[in-house]
């Protein structure tokens, strides 16, 4: 069999949950409104089956390919149906534009959005009580 058969895409939206109540959000590949959209309905359907207590949203492997109004909308539906305590944006140190709009969103809804270049910091700020 030859190895350069083409795979299938991965998809680019992942959600997990953890034991401390952190819904995890990890993007891959290029961000579209029809992404960030169907990222966010995700993350509300899965964070109805449990309690919240933090979200974490990982974009290290994107590219912006959104209207600032797309990723607006995506985090006011995130914040206002699971009311998270707080929120963290783990991304590379290019995304100034993109984590201020997040900030000043998520502020509207009485929610701390931290940005961070380490996910393991970032867990550990969301478990700080």
């Amino acid at each position: 069999m030859p190895l350069d058969n083409q795979t299938p895409d991965v998809d680019p939206i992942r959600i997990e949950t953890d034991i401390h109540g952190i819904l995890t959000l990890r993007l891959a590949g290029k961000l579209t409104g029809a992404v960030l959209r169907d990222a966010a309905e995700r993350m509300v359907t899965a964070g109805r089956a449990t309690r919240i207590n933090g979200v974490l949203i990982e974009t290290t492997q994107t590219s912006i390919a959104y209207e600032i109004a797309d990723l607006v909308n995506a985090i006011e539906l995130i914040m206002d149906e699971l009311s998270p305590r707080r929120c963290a944006h783990v991304s590379h140190g290019e995304r100034t534009r993109p984590y201020m709009v997040m900030e000043s969103t998520a502020r509207a809804f009485a929610v701390k959005l931290q940005p961070f270049a380490c996910e393991t910091e970032a867990r550990a700020w969301l478990l700080q009580r």
